[in-house]
């Protein structure tokens, strides 16, 4: 079975994090006529489910001031884009006298009770939320100057992930029953940077994440009955926008990918659960008697075959936040199908016995 793995980074490096920022702005307008903190944000562009600058519409804040920027200056303030695309918030805070204030923004909702100063635990189950963080440290506010307005550059804290599937074979026909991503850790802590998100990414102003913990597995499609199968054609199917799956791509924690035993253990790879079919006579190649054990499922509601393909390949060996992986994956013949086929015929020469009578 022909494994081929790619995948497209979402940005072409770290150093890109930003460059696909979107240009909208949302911001206040008129000019200031007090020192009140007012704020505006940006996203790096996105698709899909991401978020992004047109569909965020609330995001939280905390603040800080003091000499080692531990004084709680907002507390979990909450923030919101009002119809004419400015941002608004209660009570109206003002910048602090002689002062500077580090920000800490973030959406949706899932900071809890800690604060930005900690590793912020999280559960990326069932892996359909995305969520942006964004830092502003040492601001300080000029009455009826532009940088009395925050505005938050955004970055993605996960790593999202998509499968594609197809089969370029026309003599045969794969059926897809199911796909999911196995021993993918869902839980970890993420920490924010203490730089600007504003400035190019850095080691300082990218935040990390550590503690990756409980593997489980991401379901992108579950059939339930024949009409939910996936029949893969030369053209790659998205296989997180069909079937039973949550749908669309997976937001995952990033974390280290490894595929040292062909599946076995606490290895990371895609599951596929499927059937090849002749195309002309509709007979079942595979799985069939010679497939091995470890590639049965028993029980399968469609007698499917298992396919396993490594989530680590030779380009990388983890994910990383901010960016998009793409796995496409081909399908077609397998050395277990047992298909009767004709090779380039040989005739041996003649062997020449000579004889001679006197």
């Amino acid at each position: 079975m022909n494994k081929n793995l790619f995948f497209v980074p979402f940005l072409a490096g770290l150093a890109a994090l930003t460059a696909c920022s979107e240009s909208d702005t949302h911001e206040n307008t008129g000019v200031p006529d007090d020192n009140s903190i007012r704020f505006a944000a940006q996203t790096e562009f996105s698709r899909s489910k991401d978020i992004n600058t047109n569909n965020l519409n609330v995001f939280y804040v905390y603040a800080y001031t003091g000499s080692d920027k531990t004084d709680v200056f907002m507390d979990n303030v909450e923030v919101t884009k009002t119809s004419s695309n400015t941002w608004t918030y209660s009570p109206l805070k003002y910048w602090p006298a002689k002062e500077t204030v580090d920000f800490y923004a973030f959406a949706p909702a899932w900071l809890g009770t800690s604060t930005p100063h900690k590793a912020v635990a999280y559960d990326s189950y069932p892996g359909t939320e995305d969520i942006i963080y964004a830092v502003c440290p040492g601001l300080s506010g000029q009455t009826g100057m532009a940088n009395a307005q925050v505005v938050f550059n955004f970055r993605h804290a996960l790593a999202k992930v998509s499968v594609m599937m197809r089969s370029t074979n026309a003599d045969l026909t794969v059926k897809v029953s199911n796909v999911a991503l196995s021993n993918i850790m869902s839980k970890g802590n993420f920490t924010f940077p203490e730089g600007s998100t504003s400035e190019t990414p850095s080691q300082s102003n990218v935040g990390t994440w550590g503690g990756q913990n409980t593997p489980f597995a991401y379901i992108y499609h579950m059939s339930q009955d024949a009409s939910d199968l996936i029949t893969l054609t030369t053209t790659p199917t998205d296989m997180g926008e069909t079937g039973l799956g949550l749908g669309g791509a997976k937001y995952l924690i990033p974390q280290l990918l490894s595929y040292r035993s062909n599946g076995s253990g606490s290895d990371n790879y895609i599951a596929v659960m499927c059937s090849v079919y002749d195309t002309k006579t509709g007979a079942k190649l595979w799985p069939n008697e010679n497939t091995p054990a470890e590639n049965i499922v028993e029980g399968s509601t469609f007698d499917d075959g298992l396919l396993k393909f490594p989530l680590s390949t030779s380009s990388f060996s983890k994910w990383e936040p901010g960016y998009h992986y793409v796995y496409n994956l081909v399908i077609n013949s397998n050395e277990e199908m047992g298909a009767i086929e004709f090779g380039q015929p040989s005739v041996d020469s003649y062997v020449d016995v000579e004889t001679t009578y006197e």
